[in-house]
C-alpha cells in the first residue's frame, strides 16, 4: 500500500500529515520532505496507528498499546484514551530523546 495525501507518516521520529507526493518524495504540512524510498516510513490514515510505546501523547507517557478489529486503547498511568479526537498533541519517544537534557552531578 502506497503512501497517499492526507495520510499521516512516521518517519525519522516525525510524525505528520502528507500535504504532496511527487518525484519519489513526500511533503508534510510543516513543509519538510522526505523520500518515498525509505524503509522505515510508517503510514496511516488514523494517526492513532503511528503512536508507539514510549511515545507522549496529551504529556503523558503511553506504557502500553491494546489493538483491535475496532479500537485502540494507549494506556498511560491509570488512565486511558481510545479515540482519536481525544489525541490532542503527539511527541515521539526519538524527538524526546533527541531534545532532552540530561544533568550530570558530581557525587
Amino acid at each position: 500500500m502506497e503512501i497517499e495525501v492526507e495520510e499521516y507518516v512516521r518517519t525519522n521520529g516525525i510524525i505528520g500529515k502528507v500535504e504532496q507526493i511527487g518525484n519519489s518524495l513526500f511533503w508534510l504540512e510543516d513543509g519538510s520532505n522526505y523520500s518515498l524510498s525509505n524503509k522505515s516510513i510508517k503510514h496511516s490514515k488514523n494517526i492513532i496507528d503511528l503512536i508507539e510505546i514510549g511515545d507522549y501523547v496529551n504529556g503523558k507517557r503511553i506504557h502500553k498499546i491494546d489493538k483491535g478489529q475496532n479500537y485502540c486503547y494507549l494506556y498511560y498511568g491509570n488512565c486511558k484514551t481510545f479515540v482519536d479526537y481525544q489525541i490532542k498533541t503527539i511527541l515521539t519517544k526519538e524527538m524526546y530523546e533527541l531534545n532532552c537534557y540530561t544533568v550530570e552531578r558530581k557525587e
